[in-house]
């Protein structure tokens, strides 16, 4: 596409740059039976129209803090902490001190659209970080500059890019679906595992499967890490059912220095500490981990993909009887006591077969949904690059 009558213009030139406030959090008034809309950074993961928010502050909090509204209809984005996230309003709002609006001062057209994808487009951390870390400010914000193309050429861009995040929307609907497809099958054929609908043999899980955790070599020691070869996983990798790689390696020496151990390939992974709390894995690469996570080994009571969906079913039972603070722990004794239903290998083999089969389908469309965002990145890249 020719840019020969694209306007490059100031943000500062083109708009008035608004931020909002937060009222104080120690007057209860301001914020009690709130029922004016007030948005903070995290209403805005991956939503381009603002709709509803964690919050609301009272009137007396718009009263006496001069609280200004934002209008319909105008972008929003994020200059302080997680900058360059950008939302449109869907109807009047209030917003903190990290959140700028612009209001066209200008005799430009620009529609609301365009502006929110090129205000997408640009790396923000990326231009700012040497000079202001991971903060702008009004003064730096107002000086950077945006393509301004005629108002059907922004049209069309808006509309492209429309059709490619739309795309993008329904891949991940797929993934979900397939998620759901998979849950249903597993609770046909074997009922709730916490209830046992179907009567099946109970036992401990520490009864019937070998379990341990993993150790952390000293970090400390260098030698323990650098060039190392052989697997190390933490609790936050444990984050999805196929656990196929590692971030880090330890080397042989620091394996043979610490209580980390090899887990074979189908062990269960469940992280016992940390964010991740709950989660459960299964290994699909030969592994060691840190002491926050239990291993529990494959054998001829289960097979890992059973064990996997009553596990992760099981995760609210954990949390419940979960100690600790703000990152709640779970204990491997705790793992070891609970009661599991164990139906007949051969059920358990089939239900497994079609789970292979919904994953195969899954990683189809994982890789639909990078292409999609590769064409994504180009497209930005090619009109506000």
């Amino acid at each position: 596409m020719k840019k020969d009558n694209w306007e490059i213009k100031k943000l500062g030139e083109v708009f008035d740059l608004h931020m909002g406030k937060t009222p104080s959090r120690n007057n209860k008034s301001y914020w009690n039976n709130g029922t004016h809309k007030w948005l903070s950074i995290a209403d805005m993961n991956n939503i381009k129209y603002i709709v509803e928010t964690k919050e609301k502050i009272s009137n007396n909090a718009v009263v006496n803090c001069n609280m200004k509204i934002v209008p319909k209809n105008t972008v929003l984005m994020s200059f302080k902490l997680s900058v360059g996230k950008v939302a449109i309003t869907k109807e009047p709002i209030f917003t903190n001190e990290a959140i700028m609006s612009f209001r066209n001062k200008s005799d430009y057209e620009i529609s609301n659209e365009y502006l929110y994808y090129c205000l997408l487009g640009k790396d923000w951390e990326g231009e700012n970080r040497a000079v202001m870390g991971k903060t702008l400010n009004k003064s730096t914000l107002s000086q950077n500059t945006i393509p301004i193309p005629p108002l059907p050429v922004q049209e069309a861009i808006v509309k492209e890019l429309d059709t490619l995040h739309r795309l993008k929307e329904l891949q991940k609907q797929q993934i979900d679906e397939y998620d759901t497809l998979a849950q249903a099958t597993f609770y046909s054929m074997f009922g709730d595992p916490i209830d046992n609908e179907k009567g099946w043999e109970v036992k401990r899980l520490g009864e019937v499967c070998k379990t341990t955790s993993g150790g952390t070599p000293s970090r400390k020691k260098i030698e323990y890490y650098e060039n190392g070869t052989i697997n190390w996983l933490r609790s936050g990798e444990i984050n999805k059912m196929f656990i196929t790689e590692a971030e880090l390696k330890i080397t042989e020496e620091g394996f043979k220095n610490s209580s980390a151990k090899l887990f074979p390939i189908d062990t269960v992974l469940i992280a016992m500490y940390g964010a991740t709390v709950g989660q459960v894995g299964i290994l699909k690469l030969e592994s060691t981990t840190n002491q926050a996570i239990c291993g529990i080994f494959p054998n001829q009571h289960f097979n890992p993909i059973v064990l996997y969906f009553i596990l992760s079913i099981y995760k609210s039972e954990f949390l419940k009887l979960a100690i600790g603070g703000a990152q709640p722990n779970i204990s491997q004794r705790l793992v070891k006591e609970t009661i599991v239903p164990i139906p007949p290998i051969s059920l358990q083999n089939q239900f497994a077969e079609r789970i292979e089969k919904i994953e195969a389908q899954k990683e189809l469309v994982k890789q639909s949904i990078t292409e999609t965002q590769t064409l994504i990145d180009y497209t930005m890249d090619k009109y506000f690059g």
